[in-house]
């Protein structure tokens, strides 16, 4: 009996001093991730079908284009009114989700458009769920879609109130 036991004790002593090996684990200091998080010119940017085929830079100059164009596009049929004559920018902070939605995350207003103009802030809420769906960008060193978030200009002018 006292031989069984040292035999399993042995076999237990074993198996632990194996499976240490199981308890190791790789260490990822925040600048190696730092470094795999950066976009790099071999990402592929959010896109859409019609700026398919060009390089990077030109593709993410056409996406911005549809975007700058849609959002201006439906902006300029609201003709907007305040009480004095307005032609100032926004910057809008827009998203481009996993799956190729716009989400506005934040309108950047430093000479105060926003409250001049009461319907500004919901009509380009509009404007950005008015936007296609778009290919969303993806990390090419992963391989996996990511979201994206950029900054657009948008001019806003409004004519006096009468």
């Amino acid at each position: 009996m006292n031989f069984l036991i040292r035999i399993s004790f042995l076999i237990v002593l074993f198996l632990v001093i194996q499976s240490c090996e199981y308890f190791n684990t790789t260490t990822i200091n925040p600048k190696q991730i730092k470094e795999q998080s950066n976009w790099n010119d071999k990402d592929q940017p959010p896109s859409f079908p019609k700026c398919d085929g060009l390089d990077s830079q030109d593709q993410m100059d056409c996406f911005k284009n549809i975007v700058s164009q849609t959002i201006s596009d439906i902006l300029y049929q609201y003709n907007f009114t305040a009480s004095s004559q307005l032609d100032e920018e926004v910057i809008l902070n827009l998203e481009v989700d996993t799956e190729g939605y716009f989400s506005l995350l934040e309108v950047e207003d430093e000479t105060d458009v926003l409250s001049q103009i009461e319907t500004l802030y919901s009509s380009i809420e509009e404007a950005v769920s008015g936007l296609p769906q778009a290919l969303p960008a993806i990390k090419t060193n992963v391989g996996i879609k990511v979201k994206t978030s950029f900054k657009l200009p948008v001019r806003i002018i409004a004519s006096p109130q009468s």
